[in-house]
């Protein structure tokens, strides 16, 4: 809020593209991203290095090549995304499957969160990006 009660006037919005736009990318392309993102993580001492085998997201499974994240307790994962809609878009989930967030426990739901800061500042130090967008699909 600017000093005159006023609320700052955002950026212009970014142009996000059309689902029908958002094409696939390749198990090695993904799997490179991932283990940049890792890479990056493992400097900072972030996250653990023990990576799944396989993540279940709803009832998609995601190859372990494609994490890159998994908190300290275990309880969040983070992955990248298969129809990207900018550079850096990835998902940070819990690791257990639940369909609404208000089933997450107390423990799952503060670890979610820290875990989407820790994975926000790697990715945007990654891109360079000053800001970033943060979504949530609850249900």
């Amino acid at each position: 809020v600017s000093s005159d009660g006023e609320m700052p006037s955002s950026s212009s919005p970014v142009a996000f593209p059309a689902d029908e736009d958002r094409r696939p990318r390749t198990a090695d392309a993904m799997a490179a991203e991932a283990s940049g993102y890792r890479a990056a993580l493992a400097v900072e001492a972030l996250g653990s290095i023990s990576i799944p085998k396989e993540q279940a997201f709803a009832k998609i499974r995601i190859p372990g090549d494609n994490v890159f994240f998994v908190s300290q307790t275990g309880l969040s994962v983070a992955f990248v995304n298969l129809k990207p809609l900018v550079p850096g878009h990835v998902l940070v989930t819990p690791q257990r499957v639940v369909a609404r967030i208000s089933e997450l426990t107390e423990d799952e739901f503060e670890d979610l969160f820290r875990s989407v800061r820790i994975v926000q500042a790697m990715v945007q130090q990654q891109h360079g990006a000053q800001a970033s967008r943060l979504g949530i699909q609850d249900g």
